[in-house]
């Protein structure tokens, strides 16, 4: 929970951190008035963080709970190593010389029909080797990396003389591979054949863990076993390898895959395109948009990602919702509706000192992004807050400012969709938020009506 309220205190440090602050821009310049800098913000964006920060380091002990309830965290992988009675341990041998292993094939030295255990990988010079498995002999000083149970492993290692040199579980996203279950459908190419027919390393660099198939498990022979229609298999492989069975028609993926490919090659060009997006702001006076826009389309030419990531990634619901909203705020404007709302709430605060009223605002705002989206409430109130302005001693740009801030106010529910990601892996309950966001939600409002009124009336 303190991650997650951090990481929306620091969406206040520039105006492109959160939603609400995104909006207010364009709704300025539709308007033809004055907009923000990127960093306008900055210095109550820093007050709020330090405040959480201290608020968490202070009262953590007492506003979060003391025990959280477990959630179940066991990645998809972990499940169906459980499922199938699977050993979730990898183990790293390394051949010495002397060793019966050597020259030998993986088939020749019987480690899946005598002891049950599967061959993932084999390293010659810190190089994984792909080859057909049948065709490898096993040479001096190289790696091999297996999977079975304990037992059976043991008993392998002590037959050929094997070093053990890394013992580790490999069954989560953490590492460079994982498991998939597939089910071959009855349209499958592969029915019909016998698995030593299909070349599973060679075209999906995938290796058969386990084979169930006539309602039982296939404990030995499966490279003669014929494959029918509903067979199922659960193969290892490395996680850009599985993507492929996904894909594939000769297969029905079970295990959902929680993998995302990662180029760290394009960090750098990542970091300068997010960097040369800034700069244009700063330095040609860009719109925040159109510089970012910029960066975005340079990360695509770079090949950070592709169109169709970048396509996957736009939250639609959001941009069809600013696209019909914003027309209702302008219909507003033009009917004389928002005339006519502001007049009254001038009247209900007539004669109140500003910072009260940039207080109520504040609260108003609060409550509204419990109920609504920040977006949402941005685009509805900045005409009222616009109309408000020439009759009170209030700027537009700092009513402006506070309704777009104070829409990110969101800690007493979890509502907001970083509360909401975080509620499950914490084991949290809605008390808990209320428990622990509304004292920060006050004080939140506090700090942006104070640095308002003192620093930007």
């Amino acid at each position: 929970m303190p991650m997650g309220f951090a990481a929306l205190l620091g969406g206040t440090l520039t105006m492109v951190g959160t939603s609400s602050l995104i909006v207010l821009n364009d709704l300025l310049t539709a308007r033809g008035l004055s907009t923000f800098g990127l960093f306008s913000v900055f210095p109550i964006g820093l007050v709020l963080l330090i405040v959480g920060v201290g608020y968490f380091s202070l009262l953590g002990p007492y506003v979060l709970p003391s025990k959280r309830e477990e959630s179940d965290t066991t990645s998809p992988g972990q499940k169906l190593l459980n499922v199938w009675g699977l050993s979730d341990t990898i183990y790293i041998f390394r051949i010495p010389s002397g060793s019966a292993l050597i020259g030998k094939s993986a088939e020749e030295s019987r480690m899946g029909a005598n002891y049950n255990i599967n061959l993932l990988e084999v390293y010659d010079d810190e190089q994984s080797d792909y080859d057909i498995w049948r065709e490898i002999r096993f040479q001096k000083q190289q790696k091999i990396v297996v999977q079975g149970q304990e037992g059976d492993v043991e008993a392998f290692k002590s037959t050929y003389g094997l070093e053990l040199t890394e013992e580790e579980d490999k069954s989560d996203l953490g590492s460079s591979g994982g498991y998939i279950e597939v089910v071959i459908p009855a349209r499958s190419s592969l029915v019909g054949k016998t698995l030593r027919d299909v070349p599973l390393r060679d075209t999906y660099n995938a290796q058969v863990v386990l084979f169930f198939s006539e309602s039982e498990v296939v404990e030995k022979g499966w490279a003669d076993r014929v494959i029918q229609a509903g067979d199922t298999m659960v193969l290892h492989a490395k996680w850009e390898s599985l993507e492929f069975f996904r894909q594939s028609e000769n297969f029905i993926t079970v295990t959902p895959l929680e993998y995302e490919p990662k180029h760290p090659e394009k960090a750098w060009l990542s970091v300068g395109s997010f960097a040369g997006a800034i700069g244009l702001v700063l330095a040609l006076d860009l719109s925040i948009s159109i510089g970012f826009l910029t960066g975005a389309i340079a990360m695509i030419l770079g090949g950070v990602l592709t169109i169709e990531e970048a396509y996957r990634s736009v939250e639609w619901k959001v941009v069809f919702l600013i696209a019909g909203l914003i027309p209702i705020g302008i219909a507003m404007e033009e009917s004389g509706a928002a005339s006519v709302i502001a007049q009254t709430l001038v009247a209900l605060v007539q004669g109140v000192h500003p910072f009260l009223i940039l207080f109520s605002l504040g609260l108003l705002m609060t409550f509204f992004s419990l109920v609504m989206s920040n977006v949402a409430a941005t685009v509805l109130m900045v005409p009222l807050v616009l109309e408000m302005a020439g009759t009170i001693d209030l700027t537009a740009q700092v009513l402006v400012l506070q309704v777009g801030l104070c829409a990110a106010n969101s800690f007493i529910l979890p509502t907001h969709h970083v509360n909401a990601l975080l509620m499950t892996p914490g084991g949290y309950r809605v008390p808990d938020y209320l428990r622990a966001g509304s004292a920060l939600s006050l004080i939140f409002v506090l700090v942006t009506t104070t640095m308002l009124y003192l620093f930007y009336l």
